[in-house]
């Protein structure tokens, strides 16, 4: 029973922010539950175990290996779809509404690696070196990619007042 409520709790806590992460990496609302989801169905037993020492930092670095992994899983699917000539599935009402939101929109313009500086150090939060912490990279490679990835999201919204 014990666990069950450290696991409710750890879900009360961090559930949202989790999911918010998840959607800013993959853009689909669904897709980002079931992420999360995923990520806490991997890391509850180190959890449980106590051998982690920041459960937030843990889960946010299970989820976003999880998109990493969702979208690589996408890649191939949407080969296949177009090996096989079939149309892929319509989108859902929700994945309409959502692709309207142009923040988000907009974000799914950039590349994975620099989407990820991107969501991390301006929706979470984090510090460059959290950032670099999180992702397994050097400082210097957050800051570049940052860069980046700022240029190219001026660029699309220069784009979009010049219409």
């Amino acid at each position: 029973m014990a666990r069950t409520d450290e696991l409710e709790d750890l879900v009360r806590l961090h559930h949202r922010r989790l999911v918010s992460l998840a959607y800013a990496l993959c853009g689909n609302r669904t897709e980002a539950e079931d992420i999360v989801a995923d990520a806490y169905v991997r890391t509850w037993p180190r959890l449980a175990r106590g051998q982690v020492d920041d459960p937030g930092a843990y889960l946010r670095r299970a989820v976003v290996n999880g998109t990493t992994s969702w979208r690589r899983h996408r890649f191939v699917v949407r080969r296949e779809e177009l090996r096989r000539r079939v149309a892929p599935a319509p989108d859902t009402a929700e994945d309409q509404v959502a692709a309207q939101d142009e923040l988000w929109k907009t974000l799914q313009t950039l590349p994975l690696d620099q989407r990820q500086v991107v969501v991390l150090r301006f929706i979470e939060d984090l510090s460059e070196a959290e950032t670099a912490g999180l992702l397994g990279i050097p400082t210097g490679t957050v800051k570049s990619r940052t860069a980046r990835a700022l240029a190219a999201l001026r660029q699309v919204v220069g784009e979009e007042e010049d219409v």
